[in-house]
């Protein structure tokens, strides 16, 4: 299931931080909706800020985790534990979906998606997918390009959120692969970046643990990151 707020899909720069952070949330609102008193979901019970309104936008999408928009309109989502990628379309603008494809299954935790110039980057565990003019071919998907298999295949904080920066370079975190340790074999606890094409891949910031969204500041171009914490405060050592 998807819920949808009135001002994300009009992509105004003044709320793009408050969308992010929405939609970072979602999962977890969609998670405890079923604790609601009654059946069925209830998004008109949740409080949004003044000027929000949220709704439910699709349905039988499971274990939504990231989402990517398009330009054509068409929201690719991520999962994490159920190997799957969906393209959900609204053909009228209505904000309501039409339709629910799946464009790929039997993925590694293929988390993370992002888009740009007509192809779809799905991030897997350890490598980067790219299914080209996938927005003309979501009932035949295309078999997707192996950009970038360089990365460490542990699924401990392995699964990926990514984005395109406003340097056009593909940003892409690197969890650290216990709960704590310092690992200095792989680039762990890291976001890197490359080039769309997985050339030019390299270390942009150390020392996070475990990303799950991030964006950049639509005047300054900071990029701004949430970082999950330990586990189980205390903990000595990682498995």
């Amino acid at each position: 299931m998807i819920l949808s707020d009135r001002r994300s899909f009009a992509h105004t720069k003044g709320m793009r931080l408050l969308t992010v952070a929405l939609l970072t949330l979602l999962p977890c609102l969609v998670a405890f909706l079923p604790a609601i008193k009654g059946r069925g979901p209830h998004p008109d019970r949740i409080k949004m800020p003044p000027g929000f309104e949220m709704k439910l936008y699709a349905q039988n999408v499971q274990n939504a985790r990231s989402m990517a928009m398009s330009p054509g309109g068409v929201l690719f989502v991520g999962t994490h534990e159920a190997g799957r990628v969906y393209a959900i379309v609204d053909r009228n603008g209505d904000h309501v979906a039409d339709e629910v494809l799946t464009i790929a299954n039997g993925l590694n935790m293929p988390n993370g998606v992002a888009f740009r110039d007509g192809s779809l980057y799905v991030a897997e565990v350890n490598r980067i997918l790219r299914y080209d003019g996938i927005e003309t071919r979501l009932r035949k998907p295309p078999n997707p390009v192996v950009v970038s298999s360089q990365f460490p295949s542990d699924k401990h904080h392995g699964w990926k959120y990514m984005a395109f920066g406003p340097d056009g370079m593909l940003y892409i975190p690197v969890g650290a692969p216990c709960n704590v340790c310092e690992r200095t074999d792989r680039p762990y606890a890291t976001i890197m970046r490359m080039r769309p094409d997985g050339t030019g891949l390299e270390v942009f910031a150390s020392g996070v643990r475990n990303t799950v969204g991030f964006d950049w500041h639509p005047g300054t171009g900071d990029l701004w990151f949430t970082d999950n914490g330990r586990d189980w405060m205390g903990a000595r050592s990682c498995g």
